[in-house]
């Protein structure tokens, strides 16, 4: 009898909350991604790893359509969002996002850099704004720097208020694109240590990263993408302790 690959994962006993399918992209000449299937579960954390250059933040970003995908359909709480009569802008009111740049407005303090799109895009008057935003800051452990603005707020401070934001919204599905690649490597243990909260707390997490010691330990699925295509996928600990390609054992061996 053949085993069955790893990679199979079983398949969803309900709709996905993303389910991707047949995803390209071309940047002109530059076939970026190769016909990508994913999904992932409400509570699932899936951490894609992968070279640089290989394709996984063009991934990230056609899962929210902030990159549209040349070839293929992204399914969002049972909605193919790639559909043109789709509203992106109430879509990503449901998709948290955070960049590797912080992307904070320097005029504004932490708390107002977190209430603005509570005001424009969720129409919450100012008083319930506040107290959304205050609770996500107490959340990622900045109560006190509500007042602050991002220039007196350390890069690891920054990334923090950036993720209450994002939570703020209250979305069903958080992105993350290497949030810890900008940040000086005794800040990126703070950053951390809030996803790793939030995966506890059962958000559904896609994150883009760098932090092998974080895939390993808080990541349901793990993905390599590589050459724009996913190249070996499976549960983190078995993928660290047992890689099926030498692809992937040539990668391990330069950042583990």
């Amino acid at each position: 009898m053949t085993a069955t690959p790893r990679a199979a994962m079983p398949p969803p006993e309900k709709e996905p909350l993303i389910r991707m399918e047949g995803i390209h992209k071309w940047f002109g000449d530059n076939h970026v991604l190769r016909g990508i299937d994913l999904a992932l579960e409400p509570g699932e954390v899936q951490v894609i790893i992968g070279p640089s250059g290989g394709g996984k933040s063009t991934l990230l970003r056609c899962t929210n359509l902030l990159e549209r995908p040349t070839l293929g359909s992204v399914w969002f709480e049972g909605q193919d969002i790639t559909d043109i009569r789709t509203d992106l802008n109430d879509v990503r009111t449901r998709m948290g996002m955070v960049f590797q740049q912080f992307n904070l407005f320097p005029h504004m303090t932490a708390l107002r850099n977190i209430t603005i799109a509570l005001e424009k895009v969720l129409k919450l008057d100012r008083k319930e704004a506040d107290e959304r935003a205050m609770e996500q800051l107490r959340h990622v452990g900045l109560e006190q720097k509500a007042d602050a603005y991002p220039g007196q707020l350390s890069g690891g401070q920054q990334q923090r208020v950036a993720i209450a934001r994002a939570l703020a919204m209250q979305p069903r599905l958080m992105l993350f694109d290497e949030v810890t690649s900008a940040l000086d490597p005794e800040l990126v243990g703070e950053v951390l240590a809030v996803m790793r909260q939030l995966a506890e707390e059962g958000m559904t997490m896609m994150v883009v990263t760098h932090e092998m010691g974080f895939a390993r330990e808080v990541g349901t699925w793990m993905v390599f993408v590589d050459g724009g295509v996913i190249a070996e996928r499976g549960r983190p600990r078995e993928m660290f302790a047992n890689p099926e390609t030498e692809r992937l054992r040539q990668f391990f061996s330069k950042v583990l």
